[in-house]
């Protein structure tokens, strides 16, 4: 038993020598996920995405203050392994959400127009009836018979 947990303190052990972080920064836009990742946690909780690159660092990349979202890969910063891609959730897309906008005013349009259309027609087809039925009650019709 103590050996086993032995094993495991080793295993878990962190060489101090080895000062490695993972720094993450945004690499484009928000965007939306495709039907077959909307499953991932990094789909939630709006279905957006936006995509990241993660490197193993000693010491955090710097890029320009003037470049928020930088859309070609920088250049390999001193003490980095790699990057590696990755997806991260974000907020609502302002394009899409402005289009969705746009398309209920344009669903509800469409509904206020029928119904104002179907209600003027009932209207007129009621008052057609009514002028009809008072015609016949004074007389001003005379029945075939």
């Amino acid at each position: 038993m103590l050996l086993c947990v032995v094993n495991i303190i080793q295993a878990q052990h962190v060489d101090p020598s080895q000062n490695r972080s993972v720094t993450c920064r945004p690499f484009g836009a928000c965007e939306p996920c495709p039907l077959d990742a909307l499953h991932e946690p990094f789909c939630h909780p709006f279905g957006n995405r936006q995509l990241m690159h993660c490197s193993n660092t000693t010491t955090p990349p710097t890029r320009p203050p003037d470049e928020p979202y930088p859309t070609s890969p920088p250049l390999a910063a001193p003490g980095a392994l790699g990057e590696t891609p990755a997806w991260q959730p974000c907020g609502r897309v302002p394009a899409q959400e402005r289009a969705d906008f746009y398309e209920f005013v344009a669903c509800n349009l469409f509904f206020a127009t029928v119904a104002i259309c179907v209600s003027l027609f009932r209207s007129r087809r009621i008052e057609a009836h009514q002028a009809r039925r008072l015609a016949v009650r004074i007389g001003l019709v005379r029945g075939g018979g």
